[in-house]
């Protein structure tokens, strides 16, 4: 056991830990700039419960990850073993209190890593939540959560570039207001470990104005709507690649919106589908004419979901190393921990 130990609170340990930590990262980074396709989607995954079911097949591609994984095992033991030999040697030397600076680095370093484990075994990730400026969304794996954006403040510069943020959004309970907060550019909202990023943004239409042959109806999708005397439609499947099957049942040839129609329903059970591919089209339902004379268009928001365990250890551990650090550089004094100790 002493062996054991001797061997993991051995420095030379760790400058071999270390070199084999940055070259096996050089090859995953080149491994990850020739095939980015790959790697961009297992970033949406969670990594452990992948590796479990699906890193074996992709094992050219995986391996290094997995040695990774056990060099960074190894050193985080090498780490935590060094810590507690110090730490007793000072203590039983009674040196200056200045010498347990980098120790507290060393610890602020082993929380962090305790947080990304958490992260890289538990939680999930959701990609591509589009809401809608004043509609709602529900959070995933989230039960009665939902997230409403209220407002969203963008900033260009004369190139077209973002250069501020701020996506104003309400998390909600069971229907009750529970947070309204901001999300700006990395800056994301954080609530119970579940952390909600701006991705993009844009406008699209979010329902029609129609002509009813006696007056102009704002009819939004989620909506139904009414004709000025008093008729009641909604809305019902939207198709983007709209056909016909041979029994004259509506359906969509692809997913891209390449002849988008959308489906309306009277209310006598009668249905008909409107051409949205230019204003000016024109549909009958129940002896009605209803026209199109243009779109609504809100703007919306697409957010990336993500919930990590692990944030705070991480948060925390990040903390007390940057602490470590400052203790280091303003207060080590002259028989600190970096420099000789005097005869």
């Amino acid at each position: 056991m002493k062996r054991l130990w001797n061997l993991f609170s051995s420095v030379s340990l760790t400058v071999v830990l270390s070199v084999l930590i940055c070259v096996d990262a050089a090859w995953g980074s080149i491994l990850s700039m020739k095939h980015p396709q790959f790697f961009r989607a297992l970033d949406q995954f969670i990594l452990f419960p992948w590796l479990s079911s699906k890193g074996f097949e992709y094992l050219p591609f995986t391996l290094w990850i997995y040695a990774l994984i056990l060099l960074m095992a190894l050193f985080a033991v090498n780490t935590v073993v060094c810590t507690l030999d110090k730490i007793y040697s000072i203590i039983k030397a009674k040196r200056p209190w200045q010498s347990f600076f980098p120790h507290i680095v060393h610890i602020g370093l082993f929380i962090a890593l305790l947080g990304h484990l958490a992260g890289s075994v538990a939680g999930f990730r959701s990609y591509g939540n589009m809401v809608f400026k004043g509609g709602s969304i529900p959070v995933p794996n989230s039960e009665g959560l939902t997230l409403r954006l209220d407002d969203m403040d963008i900033k260009e510069t004369p190139y077209g570039e973002v250069e501020e943020l701020k996506t104003k959004v309400t998390l909600l309970k069971e229907g009750s207001e529970i947070l309204t907060d901001t999300i700006e550019i990395n800056g994301p909202l954080i609530y119970k470990g579940v952390a909600f990023y701006h991705l993009d943004q844009g406008s699209s239409p979010s329902g029609l104005i129609l002509n009813a042959g006696n007056g102009l109806i704002e009819a939004r999708f989620e909506d139904g709507f009414s004709t000025p005397d008093g008729e009641a439609f909604r809305f019902g499947a939207m198709y983007p690649d709209f056909a016909l099957d041979e029994n004259g049942e509506p359906f969509s040839r692809s997913g891209e919106l390449q002849n988008p129609y959308i489906e309306i329903m009277a209310g006598d059970g009668a249905r008909a589908y409107l051409d949205l591919t230019r204003t000016g089209t024109e549909v009958w339902i129940s002896g009605k004419a209803l026209r199109l004379e243009d779109y609504i268009m809100t703007p919306y928001a697409v957010l990336t979901i993500n919930k990590d365990p692990g944030i705070w250890f991480i948060i925390i551990g990040s903390s007390i190393l940057v602490a470590g650090m400052v203790l280091l550089l303003l207060f080590r004094g002259e028989r600190g921990e970096l420099l000789r100790q005097r005869e």
